[in-house]
């Protein structure tokens, strides 16, 4: 059949002839002279014509009338729907439906057209008979049927959820464990950063480290350098501020200067330091020295950087006249400098003294060096009911008189052969000669208990004076 039709459509496209179906025939016979110019009475014939093919024809014009059957009840509105399901018709479908002879395919149609009307037009009380002839004519295990369908149903549904509530339970378990993860991530996180704020927090509170302590003995040749350089720069600064001429020339301008005002800075810092540092008698008086030097220089600086200076203002300061003080100087600034210097050194000595005393014992205060070291054992428990110890008086100019008897050699008897000589020694001592008089033996009684009492308040007295 199909080979047929789509020979008729090869042959009608070459021929190139309008395809022509069963509704142009029917449309032909329809309009033929066999009807009234105003007849409708299609839905009777229709009806009629259908009701012969059920009965009558083959399996296949049975099939294809019901499928028509369906199409014109769907599609040809409410006159039709009211009108086609006569008494003929609806005998004719009930047979199709319970003759064990009918075709199986065609039995499966006509339920399946029945069961499309019942559900259809049952609310419908017009079709009420076409609805009903599913009812009478469906087979007798339609309701065992049903409910198999029904059961299978709600397994499938049942299966459906079971795998919809797993799928969900795992995106639920993947989601959990990924927010696990990330609140892990979160602590570790966390973790690192207390560990490295404890960290931090412990180096800032590490104390400080001190200085290298300063050795006189290594750092001399730096001393002494450095006071070369000081005194060479605030020379050199004086040099360079008398030949600058004021009247043409300002010194805040003048390269020279500038440069020997730059070097004097670096160099007093070294003096400064050492001034702080150095404890030793010699060097400190030159390091003071070398310090008011470049003192002077700058204040020589400032004086001549005054507006209106004329070379009389020059003379003045090389003769030494006193520098005038001027407000924010370089000299101010210097010494601000130098005094926050100072202060931070005596802090830092303070705070060495005090480590000293926290690692010395109490019980060596107040002693003198030679006494400090040594231990009196239980003694020196009780030393609060001790009288204080016995210690050298101090020398006064009240004790010169007792300190001018002459040396050793004054008081000896030994008689030298080389008596020039040694009357020559004794005329080049320091101490002025002691001219001796005659007493009596009472004076003499009462100097020598006066001599003996200042020997023994003297513990450093000769003794071989006697």
């Amino acid at each position: 059949m199909a080979a047929i039709s789509f020979a008729k459509s090869a042959a009608a496209a070459l021929s190139r002839e309008k395809p022509r179906s069963s509704i142009t025939e029917w449309i032909d016979i329809l309009t033929g002279p066999g009807y009234d110019d105003e007849s409708y009475d299609g839905p009777t014939e229709a009806s009629r014509a259908i009701r012969k093919k059920l009965k009558h024809g083959n399996p296949h014009q049975q099939y294809r009338a019901l499928v028509i059957l369906k199409a014109l009840v769907e599609n040809c509105g409410t006159k039709f729907q009211t009108t086609f399901a006569d008494g003929h018709l609806t005998d004719a479908m009930r047979n199709l439906a319970t003759d064990s002879a009918t075709d199986a395919k065609v039995k499966k149609k006509t339920i399946s057209v029945l069961a499309s009307w019942h559900n259809q037009f049952k609310d419908d009380r017009s079709m009420q008979t076409v609805a009903g002839l599913y009812r009478q004519c469906r087979p007798a295990d339609t309701e065992h049927r049903a409910r198999v369908d029904r059961e299978r149903e709600e397994r499938e549904q049942e299966y459906e959820r079971r795998r919809q509530e797993e799928k969900s339970a795992k995106e639920e378990a993947k989601r959990r464990a990924k927010l696990e993860k990330e609140a892990e991530k979160e602590r570790e996180r966390e973790r690192l950063k207390q560990a490295a704020e404890t960290k931090k927090k412990r180096s800032s509170q590490q104390p400080i480290t001190r200085r290298k302590e300063f050795n006189f003995e290594q750092e001399k040749p730096q001393v002494l350098n450095s006071i070369a350089n000081a005194s060479s720069a605030a020379n050199n600064l004086l040099n360079a501020i008398t030949l600058v001429n004021t009247e043409h020339d300002s010194l805040q301008s003048n390269e020279r200067v500038q440069e020997c005002i730059a070097r004097v800075k670096q160099s007093r810092k070294q003096i400064v330091r050492y001034i702080q540092l150095v404890e030793d008698e010699e060097f400190i008086g030159t390091l003071i020295e070398t310090n008011e030097r470049i003192i002077h220089a700058l204040e020589t600086f400032d004086k001549l950087s005054k507006p209106n200076v004329t070379e009389k203002d020059v003379e003045e300061v090389q003769q030494g006249m006193a520098a005038a003080h001027i407000e924010q100087s370089e000299v101010r600034k210097l010494q601000e400098k130098q005094r926050a210097a100072v202060q931070r050194a005596a802090r830092y000595r303070e705070q060495d003294h005090a480590h000293e005393e926290d690692d010395d014992p109490p019980s060596s205060a107040g002693l003198h060096p030679d006494l400090q070291d040594l231990s009196f054992g239980t003694l020196g428990k009780e030393k609060s009911r001790l009288p204080p110890p016995i210690r050298p008086t101090i020398y006064g100019s009240d004790d010169d008189q007792l300190y001018k008897r002459g040396s050793l050699s004054d008081f000896s008897d030994y008689e030298s052969s080389n008596e020039d000589a040694h009357t020559a020694r004794a005329g080049s001592s320091k101490l002025a000669p002691v001219h001796y008089t005659t007493v009596s033996e009472d004076d003499l009684a009462a100097k020598n208990a006066s001599q003996k009492k200042h020997d023994e308040e003297d513990p450093f007295a000769d003794p071989f004076a006697d």
